[in-house]
């Protein structure tokens, strides 16, 4: 494997990582209370996610030598991909 493809592969796999572990810890904290001050904490923490999606996934795309393609399509994957999976447990809870 080139270093430009691996690279691409390792930095998507990261970014992706750390954005489902964000979007996870507020899923769950969002279960376990109510949020008492509505929906405008809820909507900033969502906005910080994407914007460190957007902006990881630039910085990575414009200083580093990461094959764009796999970059983008490994962090695609990597942040779709588990939260499919829990959509669809939580299908197969509610039958």
């Amino acid at each position: 494997m080139n270093k430009p493809l691996l690279l691409g592969l390792v930095l998507g796999a990261l970014i992706g990582g750390v954005y489902v572990a964000l979007q996870r810890a507020d899923l769950r904290r969002k279960g376990a209370s109510l949020p008492a001050r509505g929906m405008l904490p809820m909507l900033l923490r969502a906005g910080a996610r994407l914007l460190f999606l957007v902006a990881a996934w630039w910085l990575a795309f414009r200083f580093t030598e990461a094959d764009k393609y796999w970059l983008t399509g490994t962090l695609a994957v990597a942040y779709s991909l588990p939260l499919i999976w829990q959509l669809k447990q939580m299908g197969a809870k509610k039958e």
